[in-house]
């Protein structure tokens, strides 16, 4: 089992048969789903509309089950549904098959055709946007990186955990630093018997300075991602007037995380960074709506479509969840449009999405109402 990589995806893209089986399902890591095995209930279905698919095509039950057979030997697999992340893909076909695990929800489907369908992969492949979330107490720092589809905590070599922490603290900046009860040098305690309110913010602080100290040597010096902070919510202005650190963002997730679990807080974290998130994608659109009269774009599949195949597409958008049936010959760069699904197409938005990434292009997938001209499928040309 793999997680999506360039090289898988490569793979997938240049695999080519008579029947190329693709299923996507939404699947559970915990919960009342996996308790009663709802993602295999819903594995099961998809299995059945492939088997109805390949029967439609001519296969016998028995060759029909010979190629359905890794699929099939992970219904009965209890380990296998019980570590399980947010999506799951299984591509299989004659002596091939492959089965990823994805940090994204899909929609459940199934395809059988000529290729593998990897529309559903391209939220993995694209270039994602990474950002810093850390979470403060008095008790403890932890310091996270992320992306759109998670968060996983970075171990930094002497990141302080917490005010009285009394691991001693190697020399810094010409300094020596001890930790309460480290019994030399500058002390940070939290809990100094009668001290006063000043007091207990003077700890903070330089406790907190320490922190964004080591962050600054051993990881952020060089970075520009935005900081989400995490924590009690008076601890966050004082962290915040210490950090030499700009890109710290203005939200912050207050309260005490000090037991949140990653995935909980990867969820508190995502409305905050919707806007950073959302930027490449808002920039392209802008640069597509500056150029929209000129020959410099296009939203009609007749003109965007060859422009994928043939290099030419630097930004892509296409419409999520919709298919464009149809043939497209490159070598005398024939297309075929058709309404309906018909024997030998291919879906066209698929074709075009993965041809652009695979040609250094960039490629966005928009709800239906934010495309340009409420088309399937528009882009901007390199030339």
């Amino acid at each position: 089992m793999d997680m999506i990589t360039k090289e898988a995806f490569k793979e997938l893209l240049q695999f080519q048969n008579s029947a190329c089986v693709s299923i996507y399902i939404p699947t559970h890591r915990s919960g009342m789903q996996v308790n009663e095995k709802q993602d295999v209930i819903v594995f099961k279905n998809a299995l059945q509309a492939a088997q109805s698919s390949l029967q439609q095509q001519g296969l016998t039950p028995p060759e029909i089950e010979k190629l359905l057979k890794p699929a099939l030997k992970l219904v009965g697999d209890d380990h296998f549904w019980n570590n399980q992340a947010e999506g799951l893909a299984v591509f299989i076909s004659q002596g091939f098959d492959k089965i990823i695990h994805l940090p994204f929800t899909v929609p459940e489907k199934c395809y059988v055709n000529a290729t593998f369908y990897l529309t559903p992969l391209l939220p993995a492949m694209l270039k994602t946007k990474e950002f810093y979330l850390l979470a403060l107490s008095k008790h403890d720092a932890k310091f996270y990186q992320g992306n759109e589809f998670g968060l996983q905590l970075v171990e930094v070599e002497g990141l302080p955990n917490g005010m009285d922490d009394v691991v001693h603290f190697e020399e810094k900046e010409g300094r020596q630093l001890f930790r309460k009860g480290g019994g030399s040098g500058a002390e940070i305690g939290g809990s100094h018997g009668h001290e006063g309110p000043n007091d207990d913010k003077a700890n903070i602080t330089t406790y907190f300075q320490e922190v964004d100290r080591t962050l600054m040597a051993e990881v952020l010096h060089d970075k520009n991602a935005p900081l989400l902070l995490a924590g009690v919510e008076y601890l966050i202005p004082i962290y915040k007037s210490v950090s030499k650190y700009k890109p710290i963002l203005e939200e912050a997730i207050t309260g005490n995380q000090e037991r949140e679990a990653v995935q909980a807080l990867f969820e508190k974290a995502k409305k905050p960074l919707i806007p950073y998130f959302e930027q490449r994608t808002k920039e392209a659109l802008e640069k597509y709506y500056t150029q929209i009269a000129t020959a410099a774009t296009s939203s009609m599949p007749e003109k965007v479509i060859p422009a994928s195949h043939y290099a030419q597409v630097s930004e892509l958008f296409i419409a999520k969840g919709q298919h464009l049936w149809g043939t497209f010959n490159k070598n005398d760069n024939q297309l075929e449009v058709h309404e309906q699904k018909q024997p030998g197409d291919a879906c066209l938005l698929n074709q075009a999405a993965v041809q652009t990434l695979s040609n250094g292009g960039n490629v966005y997938m928009l709800d239906q109402d934010q495309m340009p001209k409420d088309s399937l499928i528009a882009a901007s040309f390199r030339f």
